[in-house]
């Protein structure tokens, strides 16, 4: 009985770590926006209609011919910005994403939920001296190489930035 009681009792610790280790950034579905492409449903390569008809208009801040900013809200003191550079050929070489939170806690669950996103995707990422994880790929539309670097820069707030962009550009 007692020896049941202890298998019962260590199951359910167990399922709670793994419930703990679940958690989800309420802020992670809206910065991936899909999961297609490498990051928001766009991919290295993409045009800048292509970009634009994915994300929102009234977000977009700048533009330029080679240049897209969009700057999105999620909440008081949480934003992120998203950022698309093309060649003068109108394909996307890199895709900048700074994420601010007013919360390192935050942060550091967002990032988790991004590495691991980018690990089931893209397999293991590595650590570079620099402190980011990178993740290699390539592009559907060219074949080019493609890095993703993410990097958690947080002190005093949250923030991270993620980079995708063209190795061969």
């Amino acid at each position: 009985m007692k020896l049941a009681l202890n298998k019962i009792l260590l199951s359910l610790s167990f399922c709670l770590l793994l419930a703990c280790g679940q958690n989800k950034s309420p802020f992670y579905e809206e910065i991936l926006k899909s999961e297609n492409g490498q990051l928001r449903g766009v991919e290295i390569s993409s045009t800048v209609e292509d970009v634009k008809s994915i994300e929102d208009d009234q977000f977009l801040k700048d533009q330029m011919l080679e240049y897209l900013h969009y700057d999105y809200e999620i909440s008081m003191g949480n934003s992120y910005t998203v950022s698309y550079d093309f060649s003068e050929d109108n394909e996307l070489y890199e895709i900048e994403v700074a994420i601010f939170l007013d919360a390192i806690e935050d942060a550091d669950i967002l990032f988790s939920n991004f590495s691991d996103h980018f690990n089931r995707k893209y397999s293991i990422g590595r650590e570079e001296d620099d402190g980011y994880m990178t993740w290699h790929t390539n592009s559907s539309i060219s074949n080019s190489r493609v890095a993703i670097s993410m990097i958690n820069d947080s002190e005093g707030y949250g923030f991270i930035t993620i980079f995708v962009r063209d190795l061969d550009y």
